[in-house]
């Protein structure tokens, strides 16, 4: 039996191209689409292949859950325009990729609404999503999403800048070192297959080292050896290359000091005598 819609949507931007349009099992609850006239919001509906444009916020009255997709420049006015023409009391609202949290759609939780938001991780082909927010939408998200055979992890509101950190961190700084390390080969010799070829499986190996032993693949023999290199080349690393003697003298001494020292293990004998 086809599933009753009871979701609305509010949509701007590239909402076509976002994971609301892959996927299904959600967009089967979708009945209202509001977009800024009623020529968007048909094409919207058309776009989803999904739900009926509508004109007026007030055709989602009837929607126990709506999803707003809309770019974030946009969202406070969407937010304050959909709780002053909504009685939000009890209706679930989610807040589609966007940066900020739950706590932030102060409208809509003013007005009554369930908010949570809702993140699509990035590199995982939209298989695994992330979420935080109220309890009841939380829940229901997790259904949904499971029926799209999707992974929902949920976080709490005030970690959603730490997530984007790591995301931030894995997607865009990395990059730096990962440029650093093939330049430094390069300038060493080396042509940039056989240099990209290193860092990359030295790289990998990094990472599964860390999957595995988490930070207990760094070891303090480690630290001591790249303390000891930053002192020893510090300046002829700035004359041969600025950008390469900046991300070694000054990022590596920071980076140093947040790596977690391991306790020194004490000698079995100094155990058993203490014992």
């Amino acid at each position: 039996m086809k599933s009753r819609k009871t979701g609305g949507l509010i949509g701007a931007g590239g909402v076509g191209q976002s994971f609301l349009s892959r996927l299904p099992a959600l967009l089967a609850h979708v009945g209202p689409v509001k977009g800024a006239s009623l020529h968007v919001s048909r094409r919207i509906a058309n776009n989803l292949r999904a739900g009926m444009g509508v004109k007026e916020y007030s055709a989602l009255a009837k929607c126990g859950i709506v999803f707003i997709a809309v770019p974030e420049d946009s969202l406070d006015r969407i937010c304050n325009e959909l709780a002053a023409a909504v009685p939000l009391t009890g209706k679930l609202v989610i807040l589609c990729d966007v940066f900020r949290d739950s706590t932030h759609a102060g409208a809509l939780r003013s007005a009554g609404a369930k908010v949570a938001t809702l993140n699509s991780i990035p590199e995982l082909d939209e298989k695994v999503f992330v979420a935080e927010g109220h309890s009841a939408a939380i829940d229901e998200l997790d259904r949904l999403l499971a029926s799209d055979h999707r992974k929902l992890i949920h976080i709490k509101a005030s970690a959603k800048p730490m997530y984007l950190a790591g995301i931030h961190i894995a997607a865009h700084l990395f990059l730096p070192w990962v440029a650093g390390a093939v330049e430094g080969l390069r300038a060493a010799g080396f042509s940039r297959q056989e240099a990209t070829r290193t860092v990359g499986v030295i790289g990998w190996r990094a990472i599964r080292g860390y999957e595995k032993a988490g930070s207990k693949a760094w070891n303090a023999a480690a630290a001591e050896a790249l303390h000891r290199f930053l002192m020893q080349n510090r300046a002829p690393l700035r004359q041969a290359d600025r950008r390469m003697g900046i991300l070694f003298s000054e990022s590596m001494d920071e980076l140093l000091h947040l790596i977690p020292r391991q306790p020194k293990k004490r000698p079995k004998s100094l155990s058993h005598a203490a014992n």
